[in-house]
């Protein structure tokens, strides 16, 4: 599969649009879970994901390696997660608009994967932190791949996702 992400991002660079059409096919549902989890809207998520696509689409040239496509896509969707995230903070300084930003970030009823527990837990956590554990447990990446997309040393992100799971351990254990 490697290969043929590869191939197609060549093709994407060079400016075939059907190319980054499947390769954003590919990762869709992966960056999805991971900004819906960062967020904790499925709108802000939707919303991240189309920026992010976009803004990939139109930097596809400034792309260095081929091979390391997924973990560019992540570091975009990352950054236009960071700006929604502070976007968030800014309307959740009127009380209407603070109200419907926490109402926003508790589990939907219709997602089973996270639970109040785990919501809670996971609200105890620094942005940063949160960051890491989705790349790490929803993407899939190691160290390094989270180093790459938040531009961190890989020992930092060690420590940090060490730290987050204890904080987390933590707060589920009864």
């Amino acid at each position: 599969m490697e290969n043929a992400m590869t191939g197609l991002a060549v093709l994407a660079k060079a400016g075939d649009v059907e190319a980054f059409g499947k390769l954003y096919e590919m990762y869709a549902g992966e960056l999805y879970r991971y900004a819906c989890c960062v967020l904790g809207s499925a709108s802000y998520a939707s919303d991240a994901v189309q920026d992010a696509a976009c803004s990939a689409f139109s930097q596809i040239r400034n792309l260095r390696d081929e091979k390391a496509f997924k973990i560019w896509f992540f570091k975009i969707l990352s950054n236009c997660c960071k700006k929604y995230f502070s976007d968030l903070k800014r309307e959740r300084l009127t009380e209407e608009l603070q109200e419907t930003a926490e109402e926003s970030l508790e589990p939907a009823p219709s997602d089973p994967v996270l639970s109040q527990e785990l919501s809670c837990a996971l609200a105890k956590l620094g942005e940063q932190e949160r960051q890491i554990v989705f790349l790490c447990v929803i993407a899939g990446y190691n160290s390094r791949e989270i180093a790459g997309v938040l531009d961190l040393p890989s020992a930092t992100v060690r420590s940090k996702l060490s730290r987050a799971l204890k904080k987390m351990r933590a707060e589920l254990e009864p």
